[in-house]
């Protein structure tokens, strides 16, 4: 299955996301991409465009944006709101990219839509765990 992820923000979060996918080694196992919004320098409409005009039909894309319903996010849903093999997905986090970029076969909804649930259990207020740690563990 031929696949990519794009990650999409308002400022440079897409880019620190990209820097940290780098650190696991995920940005190997297939084109990964962030696209700055609202950033000196970059012009995000025109990489859109460029992302539109690159993806062929037989590839699977998730595009992750930050903000549900956030100017970014309604760029990206004008440009592949319609698209079949373009799945876009709001309130990116760490936890979920990592799932779905490490999943080798191709991310059916079900599969998108479990990974989802799981990383919205994932956000939790730590002053809730109770633990130790010792000299030994740091």
């Amino acid at each position: 299955m031929n696949k990519q992820i794009i990650l999409c923000s308002h400022g440079r979060l897409c880019e620190g996301m990209l820097d940290t996918l780098k650190v696991f080694s995920l940005d190997q196992a297939m084109p990964i991409r962030a696209i700055p919004f609202y950033t000196e320098g970059v012009d995000s409409e025109a990489q859109l465009s460029q992302l539109a005009d690159s993806i062929t039909a037989d590839q699977q894309v998730l595009i992750f944006t930050d903000i549900a319903y956030g100017s970014v996010h309604q760029q990206v849903m004008l440009q592949f709101g319609d698209w079949d093999n373009v799945t876009v997905i709001t309130g990116m986090n760490l936890p979920l990219v990592l799932e779905l970029a490490a999943i080798g076969q191709g991310w059916t909804k079900a599969l998108i839509d479990a990974k989802i649930k799981a990383a919205q259990k994932a956000i939790v207020c730590a002053d809730s765990f109770s633990f130790n740690l010792s000299e030994e563990d740091e």
